[in-house]
């Protein structure tokens, strides 16, 4: 009998996406990617508490004591400035300097690998290359590396039909990540209760 994934398999054995990022899309993208990054976050955190010791340190030295408001308000300061630069501006300054990324994305995604293509490129990618997917309701992101330019986001958006989107979602699990949760779409339907309604 056949398996719920081999009935997927046998409506189509790809799946073809076209899409161009925007910045916006681009940025909430990246900003997620961070956001569950443990290891970024982590590295963040330990530099802002060195760097708000050091302000402390700083002012004992030279003997140049404000108020504590004051070293309240100026640590916020910086922390909101560094948020900015690190989940903004870096992220902007990417999409904005590279045009790969504002491109439109030719991708065919089978078991054998993905073809990617772009007006300046065409290459095959092997499954290998990727190590997690993470998603939320917008986005899949691939990733291939532990800095910004090494993820490949996938927009949800671009998905023709969800049964295109089911047969994607398997092909990740088979080649890149076995934990990847169920969608609502792949799980069997599950009757409440086998008893007839009662209709008195």
């Amino acid at each position: 009998m056949a398996s719920k994934e081999d009935k997927m398999m046998s409506y189509t054995d790809r799946v073809h996406l076209r899409f161009s990022h925007t910045e916006k899309e681009y940025l909430s993208a990246v900003r997620f990617y961070m956001f569950h990054s443990t290891e970024t976050l982590a590295r963040l955190i330990a530099v802002y508490v060195l760097v708000s010791v050091g302000f402390f340190v700083l002012n004992a030295l030279l003997d140049f004591i404000l108020p504590l408001w004051a070293n309240v308000a100026l640590i916020l300061c910086i922390g909101v400035a560094w948020f900015h630069a690190y989940f903004v501006d870096l992220p902007r300054r990417y999409f904005r300097s590279d045009p790969k990324f504002r491109a439109e994305y030719d991708l065919t995604f089978t078991d054998a690998g993905i073809q990617f293509k772009t007006p300046d490129i065409n290459s095959s990618i092997a499954w290998s290359l990727y190590t997690r997917v993470i998603e939320n309701d917008r986005f899949y992101i691939m990733l291939y590396g532990k800095n910004i330019p090494s993820l490949s986001i996938i927009p949800k958006r671009a998905f023709p039909t969800s049964k295109e989107e089911i047969l994607f979602r398997q092909m990740l699990r088979r080649h890149v990540d076995q934990t990847l949760k169920l969608s609502d779409g792949e799980r069997e339907y599950a009757p409440v209760s086998f008893q007839p309604p009662d209709w008195r």
